[in-house]
C-alpha cells in the first residue's frame, strides 16, 4: 500500500526560516541562550538527533559517531534528558517508541508506560473525586517503565555496550550542568512538589531558595542509580535493594505497590499502528496511547485540499476544517481509549477511511458538546493496510481477564485528560533507521515523590471508573502521547512527536500536514501558531499569530475563541526530522522550549 516517492518543495525564503523567535525564558538566560540556528540543522549523508536539550542531543550524536545506530542514540538521549530535564521525564516515569528498521523494512512500537500494580487501588477514583485527604502523593504513583523499556530496546536493537550508552547521562548527573532557562522557571514554580521530600529540597531548594538559572545542578544519588543500571541492567532498578527502599518509601504514603509489582513489570511490544494519509503510510502509537487521534484527524483532512485553501493561521476556511478534524478526533479517541490487552476496542473502525467520511458529515456546525461517533459498525469491513512482524493487530482479541469489585463497576462517560508534562526526541541515522520517542513524568517532577535521586510519576490517576479506561490490575493507562513516523514507499520521511498532554496529537497532525502537504521547511512548520479544540464545549484555544480574518471566520463558524500568547509551551514542544529526497535530513526544534538539533560529524 506504500506509494511512490513524493518530493517535498522546500523553497522557503531565508527570512522565514527563523521568523519565530526564542521563548522569553531563553531571552532571559544569556549564558544558555540558544540561537535559532541551533533549532534547525541539515545533513546530506549523516545522522541527526532532535531533542529538548543540547547536552542530550549531543549524547545521541556521540553514539552515532561511535558506531551506534538510531536506537543507541535515542536511548542515550533519553537517559541524558532524564538528567538535564528532570521535570519532563525520568527513571521514575514512562514512555513509548515508534521505530523503523530501514535495513529490514520492519516497524516496531514499544510501550513502556507506567502500569498499575496487582492491587490497582480501586478506592483512589472515589477519593480523587471527593478530594479526600487520603489521596497522598505516593498513591498516584504507578510502576514506572522508563528504565526497563530503554534497557530492553537498547539490548535488542542497539549496537553498543550499555555502559557506553549510559555514560553521558552518568557524567551529567555526577559532574552537573548549568540550570537552563526553562528548568529554572519550572523549579521556581513548583516549590510544593520539590520540597515534598527533604532530599529533593536539598538539591533543588538549597538553603530554602530555588536553584537559579546558570547555577550548577549536581545529582549524585541519580548518578549512582544510573551506574547500577549501566553495570547490572534493569534489575538494578526493579529487583534490588534500591527497589526495596523505593517500595518502603511508597508504602509509607499508603501506596499499594509492592516489590513484586516492580519485578513483574512488562515492556509491551505492541506493534506500530498503520493507517494511510495523502499517499503516505502513518506509523503511530496504538491504544491506549494517542495515535488513533492522529490517524482519524489525518483521514478526515485527506478529503480536503488543505494546501489549496491556505495556511490555517491566515485562512479561515482552512482553520475551521482543521479545528473540526481535531475536535472530532479528540472526542472519539477520548470515548474509545483503552488497553487492548484487556478490552475489545473498535480501533479498526476508528482509523478507517469510511469512518472518517462518516464523521466528516457533521462538519458545518459547532455544537456546545460534541458527541462521540460509533465506530463499531465500521470494524467488520476493515481491511488491514499493514500486516506482519512489528505491526499492531487491529483485530486481535483481548488477552487478559480482569475483575473489578461491584461497587467500582464502570460507567459509560467520556474520560478526562490529565495535565501532562513530557518530552519528545526524534532520531534518524545515516542508514535510515528512525526512532520517534516520547517520555513523561505526568506532572512537572511527577508526583514529587523522590527516592535515591529519582522522582516518580503520577500515572495512577490517569485511569478512572469510566469505560474503557477503568482501573484494572497491570493495565496501561491512557495517554495523549503519539510518537509518529511517516513512510513513503517504505522509506521514513518524517519522525515527529511532542509533549503537551491533549495538545500532542494536534501538534503531530499539524506538523505532518505542514511539512508533507504544504511543503514547508520543518523550522517554518514548527513556528506556525497552533490551535486546540475542546470536546465538551465550543471553546477553541488559539496561539498568538492567527490573522484577524482567520479568527473572525472561526468566530462566525461558532467557536468561542480563547487566545494564548505566541510561542506558548502549552501548545507543545515538537522535535522532528524530515528526510527530503536529494537534500538529506532537515531537523527542527521547537522555539517554545529549549529544543535543538545536532548532526553527526
Amino acid at each position: 500500500m506504500l506509494k511512490a516517492t513524493r518530493f517535498v518543495s522546500l523553497l522557503i525564503p531565508a527570512w522565514l526560516l527563523f521568523a519565530c523567535g526564542p521563548t522569553e525564558t531563553l531571552k532571559e538566560d544569556p549564558a544558555q541562550m540558544l540561537s535559532m540556528q541551533e533549532k534547525r540543522a541539515t545533513t546530506e549523508d549523516g545522522g541527526m538527533v532532535a531533542a529538548a536539550h543540547p547536552k542530550a542531543a549531543e549524547a545521541g550524536t556521540e553514539m552515532l559517531n561511535n558506531g551506534g545506530n538510531a536506537y543507541d542514540a535515542a536511548v542515550a538521549t533519553a537517559f541524558a534528558l532524564a538528567v538535564v530535564e528532570p521535570m519532563m521525564s525520568g527513571l521514575g516515569g514512562s514512555g513509548a517508541i515508534t521505530a523503523w528498521d530501514n535495513e529490514n523494512n520492519e516497524p516496531a512500537y514499544i510501550d513502556f508506560y507506567a502500569q498499575l500494580g496487582e492491587d490497582p487501588d480501586f478506592e483512589l477514583d472515589k477519593d480523587l473525586e471527593e478530594d479526600s485527604d487520603s489521596v497522598t502523593q505516593e498513591r498516584i504513583v504507578a510502576v514506572p517503565g522508563f528504565v526497563k523499556g530503554l534497557v530492553d530496546v537498547q539490548e535488542q536493537k542497539g549496537n553498543l555496550d550499555r555502559r557506553d550508552v549510559l555514560q553521558p547521562a552518568i557524567d551529567l548527573a555526577r559532574d552537573g550542568f548549568p540550570v537552563h532557562g526553562l528548568l529554572g522557571e519550572v523549579i521556581r514554580d513548583n516549590e510544593d512538589r520539590l520540597t515534598y521530600d527533604d532530599k529533593a529540597a536539598e538539591i533543588f531548594y538549597p538553603d530554602g531558595d530555588p536553584l537559579e538559572t546558570g547555577e550548577l545542578l549536581i545529582q549524585e544519588a541519580l548518578a549512582d542509580v544510573l551506574e547500577g543500571i549501566a553495570e547490572e541492567g534493569h534489575s538494578a532498578f526493579y529487583e534490588s535493594e534500591f527497589t526495596e527502599e523505593v517500595i518502603e518509601h511508597l508504602q509509607a504514603g499508603d501506596s499499594k505497590l509492592t516489590t513484586d509489582d516492580f519485578a513483574n513489570y512488562e515492556v509491551r511490544w505492541r506493534g506500530a499502528m498503520c493507517s494511510s494519509w495523502n499517499d503516505y503510510t502513518v506509523m503511530t502509537a496504538p491504544p491506549p496511547l494517542g495515535g488513533v487521534e492522529v490517524s482519524l484527524a489525518l483521514n478526515i483532512l485527506d478529503s480536503y485540499d488543505m494546501a489549496g485553501k491556505g495556511v490555517p493561521f491566515k485562512s479561515g476556511e482552512a482553520a475551521t476544517i482543521l479545528a473540526e478534524a481535531l475536535r472530532i478526533a479528540r472526542t472519539d479517541r477520548g470515548r474509545w481509549t483503552g488497553d487492548n490487552l484487556f478490552f475489545e476496542l473498535p480501533t479498526a473502525g476508528l482509523i478507517s477511511t469510511e469512518y472518517a467520511e462518516y464523521r466528516s458529515e457533521i462538519i458545518g456546525e459547532v455544537p456546545d458538546e460534541l458527541e462521540p461517533g460509533d465506530p463499531w459498525p465500521f470494524v467488520g469491513d476493515y481491511e488491514p493496510l499493514c500486516e506482519g512482524e512489528g505491526w499492531y493487530d487491529l483485530m486481535a482479541e483481548p488477552e487478559r481477564e480482569w475483575t473489578i469489585p461491584d461497587e467500582f463497576l464502570p460507567t459509560e462517560d467520556d474520560i478526562d485528560e490529565q495535565e501532562q508534562n513530557t518530552t519528545h526526541l526524534s532520531v534518524m541515522d545515516a542508514e535510515g533507521n528512525t526512532v520517534s520517542m516520547t517520555n513523561t513524568m505526568g506532572l512537572y517532577f511527577g508526583s514529587g515523590v523522590f527516592k535515591n535521586g529519582v522522582f516518580f510519576n503520577t500515572t495512577n490517576r490517569n485511569v478512572n471508573d469510566r469505560k474503557p479506561n477503568i482501573r484494572v490490575a497491570h493495565r496501561t493507562a491512557h495517554s495523549s502521547t503519539a510518537p509518529t513516523i511517516i513512510l513513503d514507499d517504505e522509506e521514513p520521511v518524517l519522525a515527529v512527536g511532542s509533549p503537551g498532554s491533549g495538545r500532542i496529537p494536534p501538534a503531530v497532525i499539524s506538523m505532518t500536514m505542514y511539512t508533507l502537504e504544504y511543503g514547508l521547511d520543518p523550522a517554518v512548520a514548527i513556528g506556525l501558531p497552533r490551535m486546540y479544540p475542546f470536546s465538551n464545549s465550543p471553546v477553541l484555544q488559539t496561539e498568538g499569530g492567527f490573522t484577524y480574518q482567520s479568527l473572525q471566520e472561526l468566530r462566525e463558524f461558532g467557536y468561542d475563541l480563547r487566545p494564548n500568547p505566541s510561542d506558548d509551551r502549552y501548545f507543545g514542544g515538537v522535535h522532528m526530522i524530515l528526510r527530503n529526497p536529494g537534500s538529506g535530513l532537515i531537523g527542527a526544534g521547537d522555539p517554545r522550549r529549549d529544543g535543538v538539533v545536532r548532526t553527526t560529524d
